[in-house]
């Protein structure tokens, strides 16, 4: 799992806690009226979006490759339209926190980038408008798990830029053909295990959930119900999930490491070495091992025993409208050129991140790239990662149950029926 994952899920969870106590119904209550007071404006813009007159935007996205698009994007915009964008560096894990201050006082962004997995904060603090603007042809073109990511409560908000996941990197040197299966690495780590000298088949971080949330899911077990919003349904410890552990803990017999001495670090080196054949991990590792030279490709996670795909987590980043704004047109208007077929292609251009629109898949600078390919294949086997608020007391007990599992050789049941309920616990104190 990336840093960026690992702070965005504790700024979440801070968030959480913020957001709940700072905000409460007040917020919910402007929310209400701001839609209201809209309710007319917006029911047009649908139809066709105009700019205000004399509108002009604020625009926040993270520093590095996504702030050169969103400037890029942001001349273009005002050529065509005749409003001027302004685009300021502010983090994306941030973005939701600071708008709970700078949105009521009128400085916040217009626009702003925010991983999904903070949109249901978002949401209960009144700070984003609804997606309105995109009708089903629209909404077609982009993947199914990206729309999911960015509605809350079945209502969809955000305007999705990229998406991102994890599959399955395999040094071409070790493993001359992608495993199409689990028993295949299986198969393939009695002869190459060397454990005395640090060699595996296959490595992961088994004690983080983001990753090995696939095995899990994979047998159909789940976080939350109704696709991650309803948390008063809790899946970790279903049958499924308990069988999908079990299998998860059975791979201990090719990875006879604790998950304390496994950690992104660690596995990213033992695979540069090439002493680690496999390894799980995300697209924002490709750039990293590519200058160190490592001969390497990608494929979709190998199957599971029961045949089934493994069912990875996705984060989805999006654009959202503040509610707050004072020219919603304007803002929706640019949301929506900034996700549009002709900037997506750009975007992927120059930040090289998994594209969420379906209608580029048949680009050459994408078709052409096989890593890419099969990223973007394991993705339309993900789920979103739950944006609910609830989301932020399940990592750390999570993280405990695995460890449980995967160190001690715990039951799986009793394990996850422990980290369920302190879950629960923790979300009914938080009521």
């Amino acid at each position: 799992m990336s840093k960026r994952f690992m702070i965005s899920m504790w700024v979440a969870l801070v968030s959480c806690m913020l957001l709940l106590t700072a905000c409460g119904s007040q917020q919910t209550g402007q929310s209400a009226s701001q839609k209201e007071e809209h309710s007319e404006q917006q029911q047009g813009l649908q139809a066709e979006l105009k700019p205000e007159e004399g509108a002009e935007l604020l625009v926040w996205e993270s520093k590095g490759p996504e702030l050169d698009f969103m400037k890029a994007v942001a001349v273009s915009f005002e050529q065509e339209y005749g409003v001027k964008v302004k685009v300021e560096a502010v983090p994306a894990i941030d973005a939701v926190t600071k708008l709970t201050t700078d949105g009521p006082a009128g400085i916040g962004a217009d626009v702003f980038a925010a991983p999904h997995d903070h949109l249901g904060n978002a949401v209960m603090a009144g700070l984003v408008l609804q997606n309105d603007v995109l009708d089903d042809p629209a909404k077609n073109q982009f993947m199914t798990s990206a729309l999911e990511g960015v509605s809350y409560e079945g209502v969809l908000y955000g305007y999705p830029t990229a998406i991102d996941t994890y599959a399955l990197y395999y040094n071409k040197k070790l493993l001359p053909k992608a495993p199409g299966t689990y028993d295949e690495l299986i198969q393939f780590a009695k002869s190459y295990n060397d454990p005395a000298n640090k060699k595996y088949a296959l490595m992961w971080n088994v004690g983080q959930l983001y990753q090995s949330y696939s095995f899990l899911a994979g047998y159909g077990g789940y976080v939350f119900g109704n696709g991650g919003t309803n948390a008063a349904d809790m899946g970790l410890n279903s049958a499924q999930s308990v069988a999908g552990a079990k299998y998860l803990q059975s791979l201990k017999q090719i990875l006879p490491i604790n998950v304390n001495d496994i950690n992104d670090n660690i596995i990213t080196g033992f695979f540069v070495e090439g002493s680690t054949a496999a390894i799980i991990n995300g697209p924002w590792l490709m750039n990293e091992l590519t200058n160190a030279g490592v001969d390497y490709a990608v494929a979709p996670l190998p199957l599971l025993p029961n045949g089934e795909h493994p069912k990875s987590m996705s984060g989805i980043r999006a654009v959202y409208v503040n509610s707050y704004t004072e020219y919603p047109a304007a803002a929706k208007l640019f949301a929506r050129y900034v996700t549009s077929q002709e900037n997506g292609k750009k975007r992927f251009e120059m930040t090289r991140q998994l594209p969420a629109r379906k209608d580029l898949m048949a680009e050459p600078t994408i078709a052409q790239d096989a890593n890419i390919m099969a990223f973007l294949e394991q993705a339309e086997h993900s789920t979103p990662m739950p944006s609910i608020p609830e989301m932020g007391t399940v990592w750390v007990p999570a993280g405990a149950a695995l460890a449980a599992i995967w160190n001690d050789n715990q039951e799986p049941s009793v394990v996850l029926d422990k980290a369920a309920a302190q879950i629960k616990t923790a979300i009914q104190s938080k009521k």
